[in-house]
């Protein structure tokens, strides 16, 4: 299952607090690194992005819940998916739709 994370900052952690909490974020980074297939930040900006692959959504789950920026974070979850794999699948159901006919 491959999965976009995305992160925005929603509130700023205090200066005496901040390297702690890079400490933590490291760690989980370190921690992840196998299941994540990027890992980006946005120049200039705080927040960022991630794609995970991971087995399940209880992994997933575990995961999100050790992020330790959560607190200072607005997070989204969105599962993806291979756009040729999309693409194929929704010209394949629209190719259906239309030689279907009316549905009785």
């Amino acid at each position: 299952m491959r999965v976009f994370v995305l992160v925005e900052p929603k509130f700023f952690a205090s200066p005496e607090v901040f390297p702690t909490l890079m400490d933590g974020f490291a760690a989980w980074r370190d921690a992840n690194r196998e299941r994540m297939e990027a890992f980006e930040f946005f120049a200039g900006a705080g927040g960022g992005f991630g794609i995970f692959n991971v087995p399940d959504e209880a992994t997933l789950n575990r995961i999100m819940v050790q992020y330790p920026l959560t607190p200072y974070s607005e997070i989204t979850v969105r599962p993806i998916l291979d756009g040729d794999t999309a693409l194929g699948q929704w010209r394949e159901i629209m190719s259906e739709g239309m030689g279907a006919g009316p549905a009785v």
